[in-house]
């Protein structure tokens, strides 16, 4: 019998809230918190614009992981040059927007002008670039490339190898590999001019993370239901390793990220599995899934406007504008772009 991908409730609430961690942090929120060492090298794991990015990873490889199975499960195979399209249609709209900002922006002097940067991004490459090459207005697009790399090589992955082990021994070795790189990057000389945290690996781990549970949930959905529905110690282990931070040894602090999006993929098989629940159904609510539709919008905007917060130099980057600004674009964006895009991409 063909499957087919539900709509599964509670995943755009779950956007909302990895944008909302975004935009608050770029519009400052660091100024406005204690820069105690507990603060910041604990609690800020927890409420940060990075953290953020991590759901927003790890709910991205299980959906993607979840999209290439089922293909591969009803049809034999998978379809590349289909999934590419369709995912060109979903990220394009808003970056056509982005990037003659941010050029033409950098050719009046409004901005930091780095065309190096600027063709970076547009090639999805920017998680690489040197630090002095960084611009505030195009910082964000590191997590883009991550995503674009993933794009790029996941789908042959799972096209390849048949075995669900092996599928998911790969992600695991992914996981580990990233883990032990975290560990090793402020020995690299390399670490000084780079970002290298965020290099494809290891910075994939949380998306791997996604694809993992996704895997899982595959591979044996109504037997993990069982274990899952209605368990709330679950929820209560999604807790403890999302707040893992606060209580990690220092000297495995630098791999909280990975434990955390454990957390939240183990989340993301409660939610998937306890569609009717009560707490699946708060989640659930027409403001939070709007926020969670237009979060790509407001992720590629914030950045012209918020940067890495709070604002810039011009007007359009100065506090309440810049946040109007971005709500207001993401909005139009969705509306008039981007909706009628995913309806020709539902078609193909």
């Amino acid at each position: 019998m063909k499957r087919s991908i539900k709509y599964i409730k509670g995943f755009d609430s779950l956007r909302a809230l990895s944008i909302t961690l975004v935009l608050i942090t770029h519009l400052g929120l660091s100024d406005h918190v204690s820069d105690t060492p507990f603060v910041m090298d604990r609690l800020w794991f927890m409420i940060s614009g990075d953290t953020g990015v991590q759901i927003f990873f790890t709910l991205s490889g299980f959906l993607i992981t979840l999209i290439l199975l089922t293909e591969k499960k009803d049809s034999g195979t998978i379809k590349l040059s289909r999934f590419y399209l369709k995912r060109f249609l979903r990220l394009l709209p808003p970056l056509l927007i982005l990037y003659p900002l941010v050029f033409i922006s950098m050719l009046n002097g409004w901005i930091v002008d780095s065309y190096t940067g600027l063709w970076y991004s547009i090639f999805y490459i920017y998680n690489f670039i040197p630090n002095d090459e960084y611009t505030s207005e195009l910082i964000h697009t590191w997590s883009l490339a991550v995503e674009e790399q993933f794009y790029f090589v996941w789908p042959f992955v799972l096209f390849f190898f048949k075995k669900e082990r092996i599928i998911q021994a790969i992600t695991m070795l992914v996981i580990l590999t990233s883990g032990i790189l975290l560990f090793l990057i402020p020995g690299f000389e390399m670490a000084i001019h780079f970002r290298m945290e965020r290099w494809f690996l290891p910075a994939v781990a949380p998306i791997m993370i996604g694809s993992l549970a996704a895997a899982l949930y595959f591979s044996d959905e109504n037997r993990l239901e069982k274990k899952i529905k209605s368990n709330g110690l679950v929820l209560v282990l999604c807790i403890v390793l999302f707040i893992s931070p606060l209580f990690l040894p220092q000297s495995i602090l630098m791999i909280s990220p990975i434990i955390q999006a454990f957390g939240i993929g183990l989340l993301l098989l409660w939610i998937a599995s306890n569609q009717n629940s009560r707490f699946v159904n708060l989640l659930d609510n027409r403001p939070m899934n709007y926020l969670g539709k237009i979060s790509y919008g407001l992720y590629v905007y914030q950045g012209f406007f918020l940067g890495t917060g709070p604002g810039g130099n011009i007007d359009v980057q100065s506090y309440p504008l810049n946040i109007i600004l971005v709500f207001a674009l993401a909005i139009l964006s969705y509306e008039l772009i981007e909706k009628p895009v995913l309806g020709l991409k539902s078609k193909i």
